[in-house]
């Protein structure tokens, strides 16, 4: 395809742009970005491969009181197929198949700017819906998240489906209405909090006494939460929407466990993650102008209720992110366009676009090739590679908060992972307790801080040790923790007992 076809392709165009960065990502980001999108989707799924149950999730791994444990079984089984399908193949070395996960998920992240342009062309012209596109294909944290297992990012394609499908034809018909609500539906089997995203539609057409549309919307909602999210938890569970309900259990009554922020949280997170000055035009839109109303009024109500409630998590708000940018940006284009001040002044919204895609690109080039996490994959691939580990002590006995280390990439489900924080604590009483074939044969210190002294005090509990590894954090986790040092920097160095 020559440049002269993509000039007049811009769909196309934007697509290619947007690919290169995100497979750029799948195969040099390695790792993962935080706790829920590897603990909670590639622990659990290749477990049940190997059969194993990391979380026990499954009722019949959990004795006579089993619980659900409010997590959608949807997605996390959808890894589940396809790692049974890679082992029937005899594809077992977790940094391979990971990529390939990456790689699914980049081309799924494509289906998000692509929509999101054909929205942006309905609300703009042809060269607003352009800017609109470049960004969503460009914007320096996209391509990183793109290929991470954050439902909250997998959701993001469907919530722009559904939006797409209420603006094609302007006012929607039957059969628009109909696949809104499945794919938002489809969007609320992968991250529950969007069913706040999906009650929006659903109240513009209730006031707009749309009867037949409330149904029929209604109807392809509730279609994919029945067959999907009901049938699997009444096979799993005897009875449909189990996970679901102890879903919300849960979070009311966690709502200040992890984190109780102010309500405004959310519009500083947008107002820093689409980089200012250029966010505070984006956020001036989108508050300016309430239209449509059949997209709007979703993103505002997700926003209001994740706002009011007290548990903020910055990724709790990526869902809408990409539909709020092309609501705000498309909306000031509209408003720039009619102010006298801003055509008198066109030299001064080009300074500020330079700015924005100059910081951009600093920042999308060293993101898009982050490895998340990397000493704590390297430390256990390091232990993967030679004799059997039967458990392994996680030393962090300095900042007293060891991090639960990720299996998959050990390849063993049944060796013990005992983390030790404080040294006062018997550590020996609790090995003995543990049977011979599980008690630990190696050690990860965290952290270099009393290294010597940490080691003899090991070595005094296991016998002789012997470092088999140094796993250093990548640049990035290192550039993060001279920013911040609240966000860890964690060299784990890695030792076995000597076997004779």
């Amino acid at each position: 395809m020559d440049l002269a076809t993509l000039r007049r392709d811009p769909l196309t165009a934007l697509t290619l742009i947007a690919l290169i960065p995100r497979l750029l990502a799948a195969f040099f980001s390695a790792g993962y970005f935080a706790h829920d999108d590897h603990f909670l989707v590639i622990e659990a799924a290749r477990s049940w491969v190997d059969g194993a149950d990391y979380n026990a999730w499954l009722p019949w791994n959990q004795g006579p009181d089993a619980t659900p444990s409010g997590h959608s079984f949807v997605y996390v089984g959808l890894h589940f197929l396809l790692f049974r399908a890679l082992a029937a193949i005899g594809a077992h070395d977790p940094e391979v198949n990971l990529v390939l996960v990456r790689l699914l998920h980049a081309l799924w992240s494509l289906v998000m700017v692509r929509t999101g342009y054909r929205i942006a062309r309905r609300l703009g012209d042809a060269q607003v819906a352009w800017n609109t596109g470049l960004f969503l294909a460009l914007f320096h944290f996209m391509p990183f998240l793109a290929v991470r297992n954050l439902v909250e990012v997998v959701s993001m394609p469907l919530l722009m489906l559904a939006a797409w499908e209420l603006v094609r034809e302007g006012r929607p018909g039957p059969r628009a209405v109909l696949l809104a609500g499945v794919w938002a539906g489809l969007a609320i089997n992968i991250r529950f909090q969007t069913i706040f995203f999906a009650a929006g539609p659903g109240l513009v057409l209730l006031a707009q006494r749309r009867w037949g549309d409330v149904l029929r919307y209604g109807a392809g909602v509730l279609l994919p939460l029945v067959v999907l999210q009901g049938g699997i938890d009444l096979f799993l569970w005897g009875r449909p929407f189990a996970e679901l309900t102890e879903y919300v259990r849960y979070n009311l009554d966690h709502s200040t466990t992890y984190f109780d922020q102010p309500w405004y949280n959310y519009l500083l997170l947008l107002g820093g993650l689409l980089l200012p000055p250029f966010s505070l035009a984006v956020l001036f839109g989108l508050f300016r102008r309430p239209q449509p109303w059949l997209l709007w009024l979703p993103v505002m109500l997700f926003l209001a209720i994740h706002s009011w409630f007290p548990n903020k998590q910055e990724r709790f708000l990526l869902p809408i992110v990409p539909l709020a940018f092309v609501l705000g940006h498309t909306s000031w284009e509209v408003f720039r366009a009619g102010s006298r001040w801003w055509q008198a002044h066109a030299g001064t919204w080009r300074g500020v676009m330079r700015f924005t895609w100059a910081l951009n690109l600093l920042l999308l080039l060293p993101i898009t090739f982050t490895y998340s996490k990397r000493s704590r994959v390297e430390a256990m691939l390091a232990l993967r590679e030679g004799p059997t580990v039967h458990g392994f002590v996680v030393d962090d006995t300095v900042e007293r908060d060891p991090p639960w280390m990720p299996m998959y990439y050990l390849g063993s489900w049944e060796a013990t992972q005992l983390p030790y924080a404080d040294p006062s604590t018997d550590l020996a009483a609790t090995i003995a307790r543990l049977p011979a074939d599980r008690r630990p044969d190696a050690v990860l210190f965290i952290g270099q801080e009393d290294l010597v002294a940490r080691m003899a005090r090991m070595t005094a509990l296991l016998g002789p040790l012997e470092v088999v590894a140094v796993a250093r954090p990548g640049l990035v986790d290192r550039v993060v923790h001279w920013l911040n040092p609240v966000n860890r920097n964690e060299t784990i160095t890695v030792l076995r007992t000597v076997r004779h």
